[in-house]
């Protein structure tokens, strides 16, 4: 790490109006020079602090007010330039939209939209359920979740949701035309994008209304392009979580899609609806466990308390039937009842499971509002109270959230404030896909900073945009395709597929991960930070992989400083 600079910068620029942070890891007096390359700033007296998570001895420096230009830092010896743009973010928030594009699966990817990342039509055959070979169904559609080829039902949710709130809150930031198959059709492409899962979210459900877990091979498929990839998927059997992640969201888009497509919306309100009604008739929670045999990604949980509260929010948001309202507030007020919580956590094989996986697992009291992840979709279902339901939720689905979310996203800022480069995550949470944490608190500060206009929670959530943008222990921009220090070699099929030395643009990096669950990851990185645990190489999937649900908060967080 010697060989990077010791000066830290968002590569893609900064806004006029907004801090301009970079951090340095050298002492040495920092000159700002203007295009003409005369000195107009000088910092002297750099008091650098020692920064946990990364080992750095680091200093935050806000170079203050600077027009729109180019500038360029000297420190030392050491020199880096910068810009300072009003769209500095347009270029980004539209390819990470657009990423999920080149994940579509079930059609080809044509040159004119693909440009050199085309392929052939995938996965197009009929899948079997797992448990039943002989009931077969088409359900063609849908994103690749990951690196891998498989689709999920409660993730393909959380990522199309992120995407329906950004363009709910900051429509003008996510609005672009972006070259999709679909562009053109009066209909803004984000949500163009958000339908290709949609619909086939609706093909997941049975006849009775449960939502099948996953749609996957046995195995993962090895390094091969999609339309390679012929070995017969499987419908995983039905489970709470998916069911209830489900219905959540296509009660959400029930309400975004009514004024371009009523007939679209009605169709996912109905199946909303009949979802529902299987969870009213199955009210016992029960873990998805994996068939024996299967070794696909499993997104399986121990309680489904927050997909429950979620659904039950945007259902009431979406109908005005107050038998939802009531459900929401009788799981929120549940959450925090220790013996209720005791009572679900006996006797519950999928905990079992994690308190093996990770000892110091402790079930959580009440419901984290400040999770935006597939695992804890609480966050989205108090966006859906905070923004959509508003003072209709009353005591609990309003009052009470917002002062819990307050609470939450102070704390939040706290993490921001202690981080040598602002990150807002502790040194210990660095985990598989630790992107989504720090995506998912840049979510909690905005909303924050929308419901207060705290102004230290809009440059705290900003500071998370920039971290993925070269801000960070690594100098690395963790986006396919963009900064001058960029993620080459992710974990995606495609990419170390397609013979193309540049990665599919617009995936982010799950980044750093102090867990290194991969042992050659720990035989490498032992006693390295927890921020700099990372490896741009395409077998690192502990480090290096791409996902759906990683994209999107990002498309969250950058739609809203897509300032223009």
């Amino acid at each position: 790490m010697n060989t990077l600079s010791p000066i830290r910068v968002n590569m893609l620029g900064y806004l006029p109006d907004y801090p301009k942070n970079v951090v340095l890891l050298s002492d040495d007096e920092l000159s700002v020079f203007d295009g003409k390359g005369t000195v107009i700033k000088t910092f002297k007296g750099i008091d650098l602090k020692f920064d946990e998570a990364s080992g750095d001895n680091v200093a935050s420096v806000d170079l203050g007010d600077l027009p729109e230009g180019n500038y360029t830092l000297k420190s030392g010896s050491v020199t880096r330039n910068i810009t300072v743009k009003k769209d500095a973010y347009r270029d980004v928030t539209n390819a990470l939209i657009k990423g999920l594009y080149y994940q579509r699966c079930g059609c080809a990817l044509e040159e004119k939209h693909a440009g050199k990342y085309t392929h052939g039509a995938c996965h197009m055959a009929p899948a079997s359920e797992w448990e039943n070979n002989e009931v077969k169904k088409s359900v063609i559609g849908g994103w690749h979740d990951a690196g891998d080829y498989g689709k999920y039902v409660g993730p393909g949710a959380v990522t199309v949701a992120h995407m329906l709130y950004a363009y709910l809150l900051f429509p003008e930031g996510c609005s672009d035309d972006l070259n999709i198959p679909e562009t053109g059709n009066g209909i803004p492409d984000i949500l163009n994008e958000a339908r290709w899962e949609l619909e086939w979210i609706l093909k997941m459900q049975r006849d009775d209304g449960a939502f099948y877990h996953k749609l996957t091979k046995a195995r993962f498929a090895p390094f091969i392009m999609p339309e390679d990839d012929k070995k017969p998927e499987y419908l995983m059997p039905v489970s709470h979580c998916a069911t209830e992640a489900a219905i959540a969201v296509l009660a959400l888009g029930a309400r975004v899609y009514k004024k371009y497509d009523e007939a679209f919306a009605l169709k996912m309100l109905d199946a909303a609806v009949k979802g529902w009604k299987w969870v009213e008739a199955n009210p016992e929670f029960k873990p998805y466990i994996q068939p024996e045999g299967v070794i696909t990604g499993y997104y399986g949980d121990w309680s489904d308390k927050d997909e429950r509260f979620w659904a039950a929010c945007e259902l009431f948001a979406s109908t005005g039937d107050e038998k939802y309202k009531t459900k929401a507030e009788r799981v929120y007020k549940d959450a925090k009842d220790p013996e209720i919580i005791k009572k679900e956590s006996e006797n519950n094989p999928f905990l079992e499971r994690m308190k093996k996986w990770n000892p110091n697992f402790e079930i959580p009291l009440g419901l984290d509002v400040v999770q935006f992840g597939w695992a804890d979709v609480t966050g989205l279902g108090c966006l859906c109270c905070l923004f959509e339901i508003k003072q209709k939720g009353g005591a609990i689905l309003y009052d009470e959230i917002k002062e819990d979310f307050l609470k939450k996203s102070a704390a939040v800022l706290n993490l921001v404030k202690n981080s040598g480069y602002g990150t807002a995550l502790a040194p210990d949470k660095y985990v598989w896909g630790s992107i989504l944490p720090i995506m998912g608190h840049a979510m909690a500060m905005i909303i924050d900073w929308k419901l207060t206009g705290n102004i230290e929670m809009r440059n705290g959530a900003f500071n998370q945009l920039q971290y993925a943008l070269g801000l960070n222990a690594l100098d690395l921009s963790f986006v396919t395709g963009f900064g001058e220090r960029r993620v080459m070699n992710p974990h995606h099929r495609p990419s170390g597929s397609d013979g193309i030395e540049e990665p599919v643009p617009g995936l982010i990096s799950g980044g750093p991960n102090g867990g290194m669950n991969y042992p050659e990851t720990k035989e490498r990185l032992k006693g390295t930070p927890p921020a700099k645990c990372y490896l741009d190489e395409l077998p690192s999937a502990d480090t290096n992989e791409i996902a759906i649900y990683w994209n999107s908060p990002a498309i969250f967080v950058a739609a809203c400083f897509n300032k223009f």
